[in-house]
């Protein structure tokens, strides 16, 4: 087609510049409207830098007719006149500005790198920053300010690592966005919102929706990351942004957002007291929107967005997600703690409902280790009630003492330990809805017990080493002992993981939890 057009355009060379339609469209305009790019390379040959310059009637340069038409390839052609790039037409909109509200992801990613977003003003930035959470484009947000940081982002979308960006950019400058305003779309004497605003009046799925190897959804990590730092500022600061031009925290009860009233909460309970100007709480709030018939505590009893990926354990989430819900429940009349919603259920039905399958997993896994542990026990016991019937040696000797004792200790305790680890099976409580409030005790217990039956069974055979061996070879029952210690530290160390768990989900985590 070029080849055609091109001698003309040697005889007329101001046909370049020739505005073609009535919105004053260069040839180029069209060109690259069209995605010729053809075209566009050859008609680049006979324009001046000036030349490119030239807008239509609304002030779009061809970089702007570009962003907005998704014309990519045209940023790779003229990559040695970036300068261009940042030419704002007549309402100071950038080509990087109209390809993100057109949603044009790859050339956001093009026209954010380092050298472009420092010609840009901070003005630039902080509107291209709400472009992208208006128009839903959580990754390519955090570009718009690498050059505060220098910080070179590759800007391959399977490179990118938004997140980690975002990370380092709001500890570096703590309150740049997370306190700036939004100029764009606001309506006549209404103050304009903030990034937490905006974000918390999304739709849930909007926040929630995430890629297959993502933690959780980028609006999501977003609005923590803003909140964290917005924590840091000055309290009268923090209200200031959190209650205008509305509190943050009613507008997410209002839109149905019950990950981020939880994270709210969670971060600040003090957000619990702040009223609206009708003199609401947003107990009161949510009792009055009725997200699906529910209260405050019924969004509460939701759990976490993809739990089954964070890095507890589910006892451990278990325990966490309880631990929230009754620093919540402490915080709210005793009404809405009894309140039914439109299904008849009361917020403790619905948190077990939410969380069936975090407890069936915990059921299972408990199953599994009561089955493994009764087997060990049993033949504990067995080996401890063989031996009573067989007493080696002197019995006047003190090692028949104890091992008589110890052989006790050992059949009585692994006896007790198999009782321990059949409640879990014979109790009604094991298929409540409150089941995992005492089912991990009673596993530890069971453990505990099958830990002190294994260490009696031990000494009682080193005892019977040394009635054995007391009159003949000493060495022998001498060497014995330390073999002795072998099996108990293997039994410490396997069941570490149970312990461990225990700590964690008991004491670590109700601490934290009733702290925050």
């Amino acid at each position: 087609m070029w080849a055609e057009a091109e001698p003309t355009f040697n005889h007329y060379p101001d046909m370049v510049c020739t505005p073609l339609t009535a919105s004053g469209d260069t040839t180029l305009h069209v060109a690259v409207s069209a995605k010729s790019n053809s075209f566009v390379e050859g008609l680049m040959k006979h324009m001046t830098r000036e030349k490119l310059r030239i807008p239509d009637s609304e002030g779009n340069t061809v970089f702007c007719t570009a962003a907005i038409s998704g014309n990519a390839d045209l940023f790779t052609i003229m990559k040695q006149n970036q300068d261009l790039f940042v030419i704002p037409r007549l309402d100071g909109m950038l080509p990087v500005h109209l390809a993100a509200l057109t949603g044009n992801h790859q050339i956001v990613q093009d026209l954010s790198s380092q050298d472009l977003l420092s010609k840009m003003t901070p003005h630039d930035i902080q509107q291209l920053f709400f472009i992208t959470i208006r128009s839903r484009m959580f990754e390519s947000q955090f570009l718009s300010l690498n050059f505060q940081l220098n910080y070179s982002i590759p800007t391959s979308r399977k490179d990118l690592r938004a997140l980690d960006v975002a990370m380092t950019l709001f500890k570096a400058y703590p309150s740049d966005l997370a306190a700036a305003k939004d100029d764009q779309e606001n309506q006549e004497n209404q103050e304009k919102q903030t990034a937490l605003h905006m974000l918390a009046r999304k739709p849930p799925e909007e926040l929630t929706y995430m890629k297959e190897d993502d933690n959780k959804g980028k609006g999501m990590q977003l609005l923590e990351m803003i909140w964290n730092q917005v924590r840091q500022l000055k309290h009268k600061k923090i209200l200031e942004l959190i209650t205008r031009p509305s509190i943050v925290l009613f507008d997410a009860v209002e839109s149905g957002n019950v990950e981020v009233v939880k994270w709210l909460l969670y971060m600040n309970r003090e957000l619990l007291t702040i009223k609206n100007i009708d003199g609401r709480n947003v107990l009161h709030f949510a009792v009055l929107c009725r997200q699906r018939s529910n209260n405050i505590l019924h969004l509460a009893a939701h759990p976490r967005q993809n739990e089954a990926s964070l890095d507890f354990r589910a006892n451990i989430q278990m325990r966490r997600e309880l631990a929230w819900f009754k620093e919540v429940e402490k915080s709210v009349p005793l009404e809405l703690r009894r309140m039914k919603n439109k299904k008849g259920k009361t917020p403790y039905d619905v948190f077990y409902d939410k969380h069936k399958l975090l407890s069936e997993e915990i059921k299972g896994a408990a199953k599994e280790i009561a089955n493994s542990s009764m087997l060990v026990a049993t033949l504990v016991a067995t080996v401890a009630f063989a031996a009573a019937l067989t007493v080696p040696g002197d019995k006047t000797n003190v090692w028949f003492i104890v091992f008589i004792l110890t052989n006790a200790v050992a059949l009585f305790t692994s006896s007790a330990s198999i009782l321990s680890f059949l409640s879990n099976f014979t109790s009604s409580r094991f298929a409540e809805s409150q089941f995992f409030i005492s089912l991990h005790p009673s596993l530890l217990l069971g453990v505990m017990l099958l830990l002190i039956s294994v260490t009696a069974m031990v000494i009682a055979f080193v005892a019977a080493s040394f009635l054995i061996f007391a009159h003949t070879s000493k060495w022998v029952a001498y060497a014995v002992v330390p073999m002795g210690f072998f099996p108990i530290l293997l039994f410490l160390l396997f069941q570490f993981r149970l312990f461990d768990d225990f700590l964690w989900s008991r004491y670590y985590l109700l601490a934290l939890v009733s702290k925050s």
